[in-house]
């Protein structure tokens, strides 16, 4: 046998395996949502009518969702896409020096419309969803309406079944569309497997028969579910981070990175008190240039929420480092950075 066949033999041998583990890294991710695809949610969180479509402390929106059979998932998420958080004065200050009006969003997933406490989970804070614009002053944090997303147990959804989601928020000062960030829709036709629920004071109902009170027509929630599938490769192969320029000014500290991955999805700051349990804060960079800007006085506030108390028991140094995420939520992250906290 000549050298040239042995050659195409051997090629033709180990295609099929190369593609096969081509195909296992860049599996697809998989999304369960009442519209064709998660961009399809564009009404509503950006600009314009808001419908009263807010997200609040007496405000839950619910989607009934089955997901198609599939057994190769490793992981999956559930999350809600959000825009146009508020923001209100500041004692003393000009009236275009607006501050976040903060708040907790919180998520469900069960197989019935009714969420006890291990159904439910943190979703994001308002002060990292983008604010509402202001036609009468020039704000800051504003921009598109995002998806923010959270992983749960694999064991909460059922696959080929019906799954309901819910939103909401646990902070009592969000009660209107004044206060409260929006939920994104998508503009559809007839009755939808989708229901508001205004009835709440905080958390969600434990009887299902409390918790479908409205049926939406014609507008479907951004609500989801994220699938995502095996994949043959380490994590290091599939994401990496490099720190390319750091500045501190003195408000601000300023990190640029240069991420190498596939299909970036999110780039966002984290912060530890040990080293060791990191928390993501600040709103994400979803794009070049990768540079995070995070200001001192935040960073002061996330080291009052990890370490509760009085200034001479709080914590007097921090650590925090830039990750990135791609759209299989691998992740990667800079080295860490201490930070001095002054009281």
């Amino acid at each position: 046998m000549t050298g040239l066949k042995k050659a195409f033999l051997v090629n033709l041998f180990f295609f099929p395996l190369i593609a096969k583990s081509l195909a296992a890294q860049d599996a697809p991710v998989a999304y369960a949502s009442l519209m064709n695809s998660p961009h399809d949610f564009d009404l509503f969180a950006n600009a314009g009518w808001d419908g009263n479509w807010y997200i609040g402390f007496n405000s839950m929106w619910i989607v009934e969702l089955t997901p198609p059979p599939q057994k190769s998932y490793d992981r999956v998420f559930v999350g809600a896409k959000l825009g146009r958080a508020k923001t209100r004065s500041v004692a003393g200050r000009p009236p275009w020096i607006r501050s976040a009006i903060d708040c907790d969003i919180y998520i469900g997933a069960a197989s019935t419309p009714a969420w006890k406490s291990p159904d439910s989970y943190f979703l994001t804070s308002c002060q990292d969803i983008p604010v509402e614009g202001n036609s009468q002053e020039a704000i800051t944090g504003t921009g598109e309406s995002r998806w923010y997303w959270r992983e749960i147990p694999l064991s909460k959804i059922q696959i080929n079944q019906k799954n309901y989601l819910a939103v909401w928020s646990t902070t009592a000062e969000i009660i209107d569309a004044s206060s409260g960030p929006i939920l994104a829709a998508g503009k559809t036709s007839g009755m939808q497997n989708a229901w508001l629920n205004r009835g709440i004071l905080g958390a969600p109902p434990l009887d299902p028969q409390e918790a479908l009170e409205t049926r939406l027509n014609e507008f479907a929630p951004a609500l989801a579910i994220k699938f995502i599938a095996s994949r043959g490769t380490p994590a290091a192969d599939k994401i990496s981070v490099e720190l390319v320029s750091f500045k501190e000014n003195q408000e601000n500290y300023v990190w640029e990175i240069q991420v190498q991955t596939k299909n970036l999805e999110r780039v966002r700051p984290e912060i530890s008190i040990d080293a060791v349990h990191w928390t993501a804060f600040g709103r994400p960079v979803f794009g070049p240039p990768l540079q995070v800007t995070v200001s001192k006085s935040r960073i002061h506030d996330e080291v009052s929420l990890l370490t509760p108390g009085n200034a001479r028991t709080r914590a007097k140094q921090a650590y925090i480092r830039i990750t990135a995420w791609n759209e299989w939520e691998d992740s990667a992250s800079t080295d860490k950075f201490t930070v001095i906290i002054k009281n």
